[in-house]
């Protein structure tokens, strides 16, 4: 095998078993890294046992210490982060990713952290030549990709869009994460007029989606990244987001902000974070199954406005776990092959081409594609 180019940090868990496989599936020589030999060793089991064949992986043990990282981001072209709660524990790694010249992606749905490397980091990352992509991910690229081939519509500058989801999958990584943003009362932000503006983090809103005879309930989860993506875009005044992330999920999310905002809104951060992470112990019941496109089916409803049009998008893009490794794997690919179009801060879509994705994703049978082209 030859020297990896590509190394996932935090493979040993959900989402990082399915970077692994996409990887492997194409062939790419990557590192499996974490904290922990056992796990990463458990976890490279079973990407052989899905792959059916070898997979072309070298395990290493670092923890998310720059003095641990550099040494291996050093002989790497790509870093994929999917360990989080990533406001909690990534700084380490993005900051070494930069420092030893590497490419960052992760998976991260946290609009904060989106935000927060942006802002301290974006033109680091493009005065190195380099890509600064989180969220690279079903969410929130999906609903990028979808944007982006919506403002293809002449006039259209204001977006509003919905992720819907049948029988969510929240693995414990995502659950601690979604749960320190849901819970956040202050800063869950859509753009209008091209500012921020909060979201109330206890209110849930009817959603209606164009292939439903009901509506579902929706809520601002975070604040999503489309509106960080698109907030220093001249194409665009306004964007929300809403998730209707399932009828069996929602009542316990809303009970949860509400106990939140009870007994944690008074708290310093610190504590706060130590409370959705306590209450996501409370929720976890273990890893998940590899989700199914059959059964995790998704529509990102994308609707696009301007002055005078008006147009929808609504795009099928079902088992979104999956979805996330491979648009890390098919990121990584690209980025080995030097078809990178733009550098520092971008969404997959900005960073890749939407046509391109969009293209590559419907081959896989992952997504539709805009009735327009």
């Amino acid at each position: 095998m030859s020297n990896p180019k590509v190394l996932i940090y935090g493979a040993s868990g959900y989402t990082g078993k399915l970077v692994s496989e996409s990887l492997a599936r194409r062939n790419i020589p990557f590192y499996m890294a974490g904290r922990n030999k056992a796990r990463l060793e458990g976890a490279l089991k079973v990407v052989a046992e899905r792959h059916g064949a070898d997979v072309p992986a070298q395990i290493v043990v670092a923890n998310n210490t720059e003095q641990e990282l550099l040494p291996l981001f050093e002989q790497v072209d790509v870093v994929i982060n999917v360990s989080g709660p990533f406001m909690q524990i990534g700084w380490p790694i993005v900051e070494t990713a930069l420092a030893a010249g590497c490419h960052y992606l992760d998976t991260t749905g946290e609009q904060d952290w989106t935000n927060a490397i942006n802002q301290k980091y974006g033109q680091s990352f493009a005065d190195k030549g380099l890509l600064l992509s989180p969220a690279c991910s079903y969410m929130w690229a999906a609903g990028a990709m979808a944007a982006e081939a919506v403002l293809e519509i002449d006039e259209v500058d204001s977006l509003d869009i919905v992720y819907q989801i049948d029988h969510g999958l929240p693995s414990e990584a995502s659950t601690k994460s979604f749960l320190r943003m849901i819970c956040n009362d202050v800063s869950q932000y859509y753009l209008e007029l091209g500012e921020y503006k909060a979201w109330p983090n206890d209110q849930s809103y009817d959603c209606v989606v164009p292939y439903r005879g009901t509506t579902l309930r929706g809520h601002p989860w975070g604040g999503a990244c489309e509106p960080v993506w698109f907030k220093d875009d001249s194409r665009v005044r306004n964007c929300k987001v809403l998730t209707c992330i399932g009828e069996h999920l929602i009542d316990n999310v809303m009970e949860a902000i509400h106990a939140f905002n009870r007994e944690a809104a008074h708290l310093s951060q610190e504590e706060r974070e130590a409370w959705t992470n306590s209450k996501g112990d409370e929720m976890d019941t273990g890893e998940p199954p590899k989700d199914d496109v059959d059964v995790q089916r998704s529509v990102i409803v994308c609707s696009g406005q301007g002055r005078q049009t008006t147009t929808q998008f609504a795009m099928n893009l079902s088992a979104p776990y999956q979805f996330t490794g491979e648009i890390c794997a098919d990121a990584a690919q690209r980025l080995l092959a030097g078809e990178l179009k733009n550098v520092g801060f971008q969404s997959a879509p900005q960073a890749f081409g939407h046509r391109e994705l969009l293209s590559t994703f419907h081959q896989l049978g992952f997504c539709s594609l805009p009735d327009w082209w």
